[in-house]
């Protein structure tokens, strides 16, 4: 796995990495041994024009699993 390294201004391979306090990630890279620090928080990127699909509401009996 590759990141870019702002110091160096060249990808380099992520050889560890930890996560600290307030959502933040340390994340060692190789050869250089910079750190890089980015957000731990998870983001989805959803394109401007993503289907919508409406599920209509069953009767109790009629049990549908959602994720």
């Amino acid at each position: 796995m590759t990141t870019f390294c702002e110091r160096c201004r060249a990808l380099r391979s992520i050889e560890d990495w930890r996560e600290t306090h307030d959502e933040m990630m340390s994340i060692v890279l190789g050869p250089c041994g910079h750190v890089a620090r980015r957000s731990a928080r998870l983001e989805w990127h959803v394109p401007p024009r993503a289907p919508l699909r409406l599920v209509r509401r069953t009767p109790d009996h009629e049990r549908v699993a959602m994720s």
